[in-house]
C-alpha cells in the first residue's frame, strides 16, 4: 500500500467520524454547553424570568448565596441525602446482592424482579404512590403502626419537620437500591467461583470470604455505585418536589428544590442560576474524582 492510498484512508476515516459525530456535537452545543454558559453568564446579574431589564451584580448573588441559611440547609440536606443513599442503597444492596449471588437458590429470578422494578418507575409516579401510603388520614402506613399498638407522627410522616428527611431517604433507597443490586450482583457474577473454592481449603468461608474475597473483588464496582449514588445524592429534585416540595419548614429542601423556588416562585433568577453554578461545580468536581478513580483503577 503506497502512503497516498493509507492517507487517502486516514482521510476518509477522519471524515466519517467527523459525520458521525456531528449530530451529538450539535445537539450538545444546543441544550447543554450553550444553556450552560448562559447560566453562567447570567448568574452575574439580577433580573426576574419575566423582568426586560438585567442590573449587573458581579459576585453579589454568590455572596448572597454563602450567607443565605436556607442555602447551607439545603446544601446539607444534599450531602445527608448522598451519605445515607450510599449507606442504604450501596450497602443494603451489597448485601442483597450476595445473598441473591450465593446464598438465595429458590426464587432468585422473582426476587430479583421484585427488588429492581421500583427502578422502572418515574419518580413523580413513586411520589405520588408513597404520598398515598404515608396519607395521615387515609394512608395504610398509619393503619399499620396503629396495629402494632404504636402511635403514628401527630404531624404526618411527611409534615414533622424532625423526620420528614429521614422518609424521603427511605423512599429514594426503595427505589434505587435495586439497580445497585443489578449493577454489583454482575461484578459478583464475575468473580470466578475458582478463587472461593480455593480460600474454603485455607478457612476462609461465609463472612470472612466475603470480607476477604468479594469485597476486594468487586472494588471497582463498588467505587461506581459509589459515585453514581453521589451524582444522583445532589441531582436529587422530582421525588423531593412531588412529596414535600422542600419544606415542612425547608426540612427536606434540597439544592434542586431551593434552585426552583428561587427561579419560579419568588423571580430571582440571577440568583437561582448562582446557585447553580454552584452545584456545577460540585457536579465538575464529582466528575473528575469518577475520572481519576477509573483511571487508578
Amino acid at each position: 500500500m503506497s502512503a497516498k492510498t493509507a492517507r487517502s484512508i486516514r482521510s476518509e476515516g477522519t471524515l466519517t467520524y467527523a459525520m458521525m459525530l456531528t449530530p451529538a456535537l450539535l445537539l450538545l452545543g444546543v441544550f447543554v454547553f450553550t444553556p450552560g454558559v448562559l447560566v453562567i453568564y447570567s448568574s452575574f446579574f439580577e433580573f426576574g424570568l419575566t423582568s426586560a431589564t438585567w442590573t449587573f451584580a458581579g459576585f453579589g448573588n454568590y455572596v448572597r448565596a454563602f450567607a443565605d441559611p436556607i442555602f447551607w440547609t439545603a446544601l446539607y440536606n444534599n450531602l445527608f441525602i448522598v451519605i445515607g443513599s450510599i449507606i442504604l442503597q450501596v450497602g443494603v444492596g451489597t448485601l442483597l446482592a450476595a445473598a441473591l449471588d450465593r446464598g438465595i437458590t429458590v426464587g432468585s429470578t422473582l426476587l430479583r424482579t421484585i427488588i429492581f422494578a421500583p427502578m422502572v418507575i418515574s419518580s413523580v409516579a413513586v411520589g405520588i404512590v408513597w404520598l398515598i401510603v404515608l396519607d395521615p388520614n387515609v394512608g395504610p402506613l398509619n393503619v399499620i403502626v396503629k396495629a402494632f399498638g404504636m402511635t403514628p407522627p401527630r404531624l404526618g410522616w411527611l409534615g414533622d419537620p424532625s423526620i420528614s428527611i429521614f422518609v424521603v431517604l427511605f423512599i429514594s433507597a426503595w427505589q434505587y437500591t435495586g439497580f445497585m443490586v443489578v449493577l454489583i450482583l454482575a461484578g459478583l457474577q464475575a468473580v470466578p467461583k475458582e478463587i472461593y473454592q480455593a480460600a474454603a481449603l485455607d478457612g476462609a468461608t461465609g463472612l470472612r470470604a466475603f470480607w476477604f474475597i468479594t469485597l476486594p473483588s468487586i472494588r471497582n464496582i463498588l467505587i461506581v455505585a459509589v459515585l453514581i449514588t453521589t451524582v444522583g445524592g445532589f441531582k436529587v429534585f422530582d421525588l423531593i418536589f412531588v412529596t414535600t416540595g422542600g419544606g415542612p419548614a425547608n426540612a427536606t429542601q434540597v439544592m434542586g428544590t431551593y434552585i426552583y423556588h428561587q427561579a419560579f416562585n419568588i423571580g430571582n433568577a440571577g440568583y437561582a442560576n448562582a446557585i447553580s453554578v454552584v452545584l456545577l461545580l460540585i457536579a465538575v468536581i464529582l466528575g473528575w474524582l469518577q475520572l481519576k478513580t477509573s483511571r487508578r483503577n
